[in-house]
């Protein structure tokens, strides 16, 4: 079994290499398109390891035959009878042949001749098997048996499937009994959905979950502004109309059973990432502004996830790639328009699935003298047996009869023939990197203005740095960069007519849906420091010294940093880290998925949140903080400031200055106690890390 599936991994591979350079040949970027292909792949793999032992029979002229050399064939039967050769037999080179005979063909256990001398291959349970028959080992005089390297094979196969086979299932209950222990949404909310969605909500998970064919909300979606509710569900709505909670589970239990090959872990994330774009695009219907949906996306990247298998709206380690597509017109213009050639997307892997199952293997002969002997695909020169005497015997050539085997053989029938080719993996699309030099231009710009300045800077895939300048004055130094394949005139004409644009006070900078193929723009800005600012990037890093009054930065893979803001601030980011030192009067806000948060010098009241990273606050809390970590640490440098401190950890420890309310606790894991006479709420939560307050 495991050699059938060996081979039918790699006829698949062969499969899903063909259906990508189609695509790519016939221009195909429907994304919807892309996905029934891939999904034909996936339903053609499942199959292949059935539809091959039928394809092996079929009375039709084979559409190709590879030729696989001979030594491939000869070390496959080495392969097979070195796990039963005696471990005292000394084996000299080329003096044992096996030979099929008459009585093979009707299905009696083949024969090996020595000297003359007949051996039996018997059947015995557990050893290696002869292509297409039983199982066999030869029978010899002497001493015990070695283990069998193919069973070394096979039993790590067997284990290494089982345990991700078993772990697969395992999440899948999980999901179910996290699904029924839920209950039913407000009426008002079915109503929204109407009856053929069903909607539940969970104190148990932080962001919205596609589960079967339902849906599973947070908690706290009651404090959801409509808009927010009603992007969501058409989101999840298309998770469910897809069925990709099906597609995920069965593309997991295809990559559970052939661990070995990268078709099965690249499909499921391949059909996780176009399933994810075709719902982004119906939560983008249901929103007002392109930038409210990615506020959303971000808001949830950054809660932290509970451990199940489920279609979580939102995950750090893809919500840079989604953003970017959101951003980028020309992706949606050709992602989602309909057309002639994207019929073709389903219709040939069809026809090629038929056609790599009728491929044939044949193995090649080998020229000179010997070439009688070694053309048959059983025959080999191997191992010398003992006589009972114990004197060596030498063996002759392969009997006759070897030399009425058929050369060509199906794989199917002889699947260690694909233990011995080891396949050549394809590289994925998304792994398929333009390694070029980039080239870069510039431009500068100096705008005034009167008043406070309102000032919005957006880009693709570029950095964004601000530093502190005079009042009324702008300084703009945009930095274009560009690979082999950018369109020059493209980037002479963003250089010459940088996308800015301006009406009195209010500025607005890139993120204006420029149609940008391989070229990135960042930007470095001197504004005034009660600037009303506003900043997003999609995978680059965004860096602040003194300007914004409220800044409101977002990035979905990069870092924030910033210093001696004048206000209060939000800022959040998919999986970068959070740095701020010093800010003024006003709430603060910091979210990631996976990243660090630090701050220092943070006036107002604070909510800080991260799924998997640590948090780092220090200041003296004059309103509420909330500091929440997935499994972080939680680290407070409050100092003598007065504060009822409410803390809680899964499984860490806490920690605290004040050893009398440490011995006052009685839960290790959950503190709630005045620090210096009691004062603003400060409330920290992690799942699993520990809490420490100085």
């Amino acid at each position: 079994m495991p050699g059938a599936l060996i081979e039918a991994a790699f006829r698949s591979l062969i499969l899903a290499l063909i259906v990508w350079i189609g695509l790519r040949v016939f221009r195909i970027h429907n994304v919807a398109s892309q996905r029934r292909a891939w999904i034909a792949v996936l339903m053609g793999s499942f199959l292949m390891p059935v539809v091959l032992p039928f394809a092996a029979r079929w009375r039709v002229p084979p559409l190709a035959s590879i030729v696989a050399p001979a030594s491939l064939d000869r070390f496959k039967s080495v392969a097979a009878l070195a796990g039963s050769l005696p471990s005292s037999t000394a084996v000299p080179s080329s003096n044992f042949a096996i030979a099929p005979t008459m009585n093979e063909r009707r299905g009696a256990p083949p024969t090996a001749t020595a000297a003359g001398r007949e051996v039996t291959l018997a059947p015995r349970a557990g050893n290696i098997q002869w292509p297409g028959r039983r199982a066999a080992t030869v029978r010899t005089f002497g001493g015990g048996e070695r283990f069998s390297p193919a069973a070394i094979v096979l039993l790590t196969y067997f284990v290494i499937a089982s345990a991700l086979l078993i772990r697969l299932l395992f999440g899948v209950a999980c999901a179910l009994r996290l699904w029924y222990s839920s209950r039913l949404a407000a009426p008002d909310v079915q109503a929204l959905v109407g009856a053929d969605l069903n909607v539940r909500f969970s104190h148990r998970v932080s962001t919205p979950v596609t589960i079967g064919s339902g849906v599973l909300l947070p908690a706290d979606y009651r404090n959801w502004t409509d808009e927010k509710l009603r992007m969501v569900l058409a989101h999840e709505r298309s998770h469910v109309s897809l069925h990709d909670f099906h597609m995920q589970t069965l593309a997991s239990a295809y990559a559970a059973m052939t661990w070995f090959s990268p078709l099965g872990w690249w499909l499921k994330y391949k059909l996780s990432d176009l399933g994810e774009a075709l719902s982004d695009r119906s939560g983008l219907n249901a929103a007002s502004s392109r930038a409210d949906y990615a506020q959303v996306l971000l808001e949830f990247a950054a809660a932290p996830r509970s451990t199940l298998i489920g279609v979580a709206m939102a995950r750090p380690s893809s919500i840079s790639r989604r953003i970017e597509r959101m951003l980028n017109d020309s992706y949606l213009r050709h992602a989602f328009a309909e057309g002639a050639r994207t019929r073709l997307a389903v219709l040939v892997p069809t026809i090629l699935f038929a056609a790599v199952s009728l491929v044939r293997v044949q193995a090649a002969t080998q020229p000179g003298p010997a070439s009688q002997s070694s053309r048959s695909a059983s025959a080999i020169s191997t191992a010398a047996h003992a006589t009972p005497g114990g004197s060596p015997v030498s063996a002759t050539s392969a009997a006759p009869a070897a030399a009425r085997m058929p050369v060509a053989s199906s794989w199917a029938a002889s699947p260690e023939l694909a233990l011995a080719v080891p396949p050549a993996l394809p590289d994925p699309p998304a792994a398929v990197a333009n390694a070029a030099a980039e080239s870069q231009s510039t431009f500068d710009r100096d705008l005034s203005f009167n008043g406070k300045l309102d000032l919005s800077v957006g880009t693709a895939s570029g950095n964004i740095t601000f530093t502190r300048g005079a009042a009324n004055q702008i300084h703009i130094h945009g930095i274009v960069k560009a690979n082999e394949n950018a369109d020059p005139a493209q980037v002479q004409q963003i250089v010459a007519n940088p996308p800015i644009e301006q009406q009195g006070n209010t500025i607005r900078i890139g993120g204006h849906g420029e149609n940008l193929h391989n070229i990135s723009i960042s930007y470095e800005i001197v504004a005034p420091s009660d600037t009303t600012l506003s900043a997003a990037t999609a995978s680059g890093n965004i860096s602040d010294t003194g300007v914004g009054d409220g800044a409101k930065m977002n990035t979905a893979s990069g870092n924030i940093t910033a210093t001696g803001l004048e206000g209060g601030f939000i800022l959040q980011t998919g999986s970068g880290n959070i740095a701020i030192e010093g800010s003024g009067k006003g709430d603060a806000k910091a979210q990631t998925g996976s990243g660090n948060i630090n701050l220092k010098g943070v006036n107002g009241a604070l909510k800080a949140q991260t799924g998997s990273g640590t948090i780092k606050a220090a200041g003296t809390p004059s309103s509420p903080w909330k500091l929440q970590a997935g499994s972080g640490n939680i680290e407070l440098a409050t100092g003598n400031a007065p504060m009822d401190l409410d803390a809680s950890t899964g499984s860490g420890s806490i920690s605290t200055q004040n050893s009398t309310a440490m011995q006052d606790s009685k839960d290790h894991h959950h503190l709630h106690t005045q620090l210096n006479g009691g004062g603003p709420e400060v409330k920290a939560e992690t799942g699993s890390g520990d809490i420490r307050v100085q």
